[in-house]
């Protein structure tokens, strides 16, 4: 049996309308540029902390605009957590990392190359 892959539904659906966007990156030779824009959008409309088993709500997809900039990360001051509240936060933080460098390992290029195959 084939290997369904990671992303279904609106995930699926949102990178295999960015086929064409793809594919003339390729061809134009700025794939590196569009793959961070897709991975960019990507993530406004599906973050990093939603399970890849649920769906956005149509409310969330609605507000996304891809041209407000990116809020920063909040990290918390340190200098008013205890050690304990210090390490759940610095484990928070690594596990969001690991969302995300997981998520793009999958990477959406990927995704698009073997749609465009």
């Amino acid at each position: 049996m084939v290997n369904p892959g990671v992303f279904h539904g609106l995930r699926k659906d949102f990178l295999t309308g960015e086929k064409v966007t793809y594919s003339n990156a390729v061809a134009g030779g700025y794939e590196k540029d569009t793959v961070a824009d897709i991975h960019r959008r990507f993530f406004k409309r599906f973050p990093v902390g939603l399970p890849l088993s649920e769906e956005p709500s149509a409310e969330h997809l609605a507000s996304v605009n891809d041209a407000d900039a990116d809020p920063d990360a909040e990290e918390p001051d340190e200098t008013d957590l205890t050690p304990e509240e210090r390490a759940i936060a610095g484990s928070k933080l690594e596990e969001r990392v690991k969302l995300i460098i997981l998520r793009k390992g999958v990477r959406a290029s990927n995704c698009l190359i073997m749609l465009v195959i």
